[in-house]
């Protein structure tokens, strides 16, 4: 028994902490959010398929969840019992299907659909007032970044970006090729869940002229993607959001007129001391003292603010920009070093205080911490299961509706947990997968998908 997980209240009331936790899962899950019928709706383009698309999508989506390492790592566990029941299907000395054929319709697996999956989880969710208040404010914040997930300099794909690495030794250096995906993921910024609203991928140069584009000369750049990503969050989520929280690649003109059309405010980090507005408002407070500080007992730090509100500077975005300065001060018996931030704000977010300011925008390493990490590190998400856009594409789209399902689990349906979550919460995911993992063998009879 893992003390870590019963101080956090995993165990069952009659002792046996891991007996029915996968069973108790996607329980949930099907009764909650309907996932059987979300996993339904998923469509490829095979002609007349031996093996379902949902059932496909099913493996894919208990593949994330269980943290299996590989299709190579699945394949012997599709033809034991446990798996099958897990599935729902009845037990058989034969796997229902390969892991080739896995591959083969992730493929030609049709983006939209799988990507309904992630989206009305979110959105089923919100209706059930699981995001009822906002972080900051009343304001509910997505955290916006890159992501590149895994890079070759062999294996690749039509829709793989490229560029050119130095490698070999400083007396004769040689240029290779190396071939990689990359991302913009949209991450709900919470106390407590944080969950990917969406995600969407730089369009290598190929894919950019097999979709007609006009006068290609190279890759899509990370600014483009995301403001496409945007302007799907509008279209999907309507409202219900209010402020993108971004690093200081997207501190100009074009980005903010994107979200100021959507009506979307904007936290930026502010980096370059000669461009415009941070330029005009570090003329303007001089050599002035701050004009507020604060003490963050729990953070153990000191805040010293500036404000400038409504600087009209920034000549490609037509709208007032408010800049925040923060230097904070590490609280403690030896003095350190002050860190300087400076944000952006527009739209909705000028409304929250200097020092809230900071806060959001400082928050922004949540989708580092949060996401990239831990998902490189202890989901798998870096290995290469099945390669081409479609494919990458589509199971993403499942493993991160596994994950959002997982954090929904944890804090709604094991309630003490989700009240005590404790710091290291990503350990307490990744531990209590590996407890479904080893719960299949415990399974001695199918599960109802169907609980209609």
């Amino acid at each position: 028994m893992h003390p870590a997980l019963l101080s956090e209240g995993l165990e069952n009331a009659d002792g046996d902490w891991s007996r029915r936790r996968l069973r108790q899962f996607l329980a949930y899950a099907n009764q909650v959010y309907r996932l059987r019928a979300l996993l339904d709706g998923v469509r490829d383009r095979r002609k007349d398929p031996v093996v379902s698309t949902a059932l496909v999508a099913r493996i894919v989506l208990l593949t994330g969840l269980l943290r299996i390492r590989s299709f190579n790592a699945l394949a012997p566990r599709l033809s034991e019992p446990w798996l099958q029941r897990a599935l729902g299907l009845a037990d058989s000395s034969e796997a229902p299907c390969s892991v080739d054929t896995v591959s083969y319709a992730l493929k030609r697996t049709e983006v939209p659909t799988a990507r309904a999956v992630l989206t009305n989880i979110v959105r089923q969710a919100e209706r059930k007032k699981v995001f009822r208040e906002g972080w900051y404010g009343a304001l509910r914040v997505v955290a916006l970044d890159g992501w590149e997930p895994f890079c070759s300099r062999n294996r690749h794909c039509p829709a793989c970006l490229t560029r050119q690495v130095t490698v070999g030794p400083k007396e004769k250096p040689r240029k290779v090729t190396e071939y990689y995906h990359r991302y913009v993921v949209a991450l709900l910024l919470d106390d407590k869940l944080e969950v990917v609203l969406d995600f969407e991928p730089l369009l290598s140069a190929d894919v950019r002229k097999e979709r007609g584009q006009k006068g290609i000369e190279g890759h899509e750049g990370e600014q483009t993607a995301a403001k496409r990503l945007v302007m799907r969050l509008r279209n999907t989520y309507g409202r219900w959001l209010d402020v993108l929280v971004v690093d200081a690649l997207y501190a100009n003109g074009p980005f903010l007129t994107v979200a100021k059309q959507v009506g979307y405010g904007v936290v930026v980090v502010l980096k370059k001391e000669t461009d415009e507005p941070l330029k005009e408002s570090l003329a303007l407070w001089g050599q002035e003292p701050p004009a507020q500080c604060v003490e963050d007992a729990d953070k153990k730090e000191r805040l010293e603010l500036w404000d400038c509100p409504e600087l009209r500077t920034l000549a490609t975005y037509d709208g007032p920009i408010r800049v925040v300065r923060a230097r904070v001060h590490k609280l403690g018996p030896e003095p350190t070093e002050p860190s300087t931030w400076c944000f952006g704000v527009t739209g909705k977010a000028t409304r929250l205080c200097a020092e809230r300011v900071v806060r959001l925008g400082r928050g922004r390493w949540h989708i580092e911490n949060t996401g990239f990490y831990q998902w490189t590190r202890y989901w798998r998400f870096n290995h290469v299961f099945a390669h081409g856009k479609d494919a990458i594409d589509a199971l993403f789209c499942l493993f991160f509706a596994a994950f959002n399902l997982l954090q929904l689990f944890v804090y709604r349906h094991i309630g003490g947990y989700g009240r005590e979550r404790g710091r290291d919460t990503t350990r307490t995911f990744w531990r209590l997968a590996d407890e479904m993992l080893g719960d299949l063998e415990r399974l001695t009879e199918p599960i109802a998908w169907d609980t209609s």
